[in-house]
């Protein structure tokens, strides 16, 4: 598994763009109207994914991939900290990297997420009658917000609990996933939906279009998800305008 993008843009985010250590910008502007921005950052592992590399085998069960074991620096920093493990141990590191986000956080503000005002968040949930209408929105999505009607009976319960656990399970790996990898993934989340129906409970989801504010110089792109669970008996339908079906049959 790889850095994931959900994961990338947070480190960013919360380095404010700048190495741990020299604190230099990361990110400097093209010199030229034909050319790019060079991006010097890089994304450095606390502890080696290899085996033979720097401070291995001091990560226990965490992803290695996972936020917790990655600090932004500049190149010169990253080859330093690789060269000498016996000084930028497992603890200076993550000392560095905490000490650095507190920083950026005091100059910038605290990193959150606000609505993007470009992207209004529809009223309306969509039904999810398929696998792949769910599958639609967690593609590409850095995160959901889960909710659920109160005094669930232990099978409504666990159905909602087990859709929701496999939903993160592959939220970060989703994006990396090939397309008939997509549709088994989709056809699982049907089998997950089907059990649900059967337990008397709808899926209805909503994108939301967010900016990841503070730290960086810049807010950056975070899609996100509502997911909702309804009693079949309780949710009111409507068609796009929001006219209720039962209203608009009449």
């Amino acid at each position: 598994m790889s850095i994931s993008d959900k994961t990338r843009k947070t480190l960013w985010a919360k380095a404010g763009g700048r190495c741990s250590i020299c604190q230099q910008q990361l990110v400097t502007d093209a010199e030229a109207a034909d050319d790019e921005p060079s991006v010097f950052g890089e994304e450095c592992h606390i502890v080696a994914r290899s085996p033979g590399g720097p401070r291995a085998g001091q990560i226990g069960d965490e992803d290695p991939d996972g936020y917790h074991n990655l600090i932004l620096l500049c190149r010169k920093h990253h080859k330093q900290v690789d060269d000498q493990p016996a000084h930028f141990t497992v603890e200076r590191l993550r000392q560095l990297k905490r000490d650095h986000e507190q920083q950026e956080a005091d100059r910038s503000g605290q990193i959150r997420l606000i609505p993007d005002p470009t992207k209004p968040t529809p009223k309306l949930l969509t039904v999810c009658v398929t696998g792949e209408t769910l599958w639609s929105h967690l593609s590409g999505s850095h995160s959901f917000n889960p909710s659920w009607p109160g005094s669930l009976d232990d099978a409504q319960g666990d159905a909602v609990a087990g859709l929701l656990d496999e939903l993160r399970d592959w939220l970060d790996v989703a994006s990396e996933m090939s397309y008939s990898e997509g549709r088994s993934a989709a056809k699982e989340l049907g089998e997950r939906l089907k059990e649900l129906v059967g337990l008397g409970l709808f899926v209805g989801v909503r994108q939301r279009h967010l900016m990841l504010a503070g730290g960086a110089s810049e807010p950056t792109r975070w899609r996100s998800f509502d997911i909702q669970f309804q009693r079949v008996t309780e949710a009111e339908l409507a068609d796009e305008n929001g006219t209720p079906y039962a209203a608009s049959a009449t």
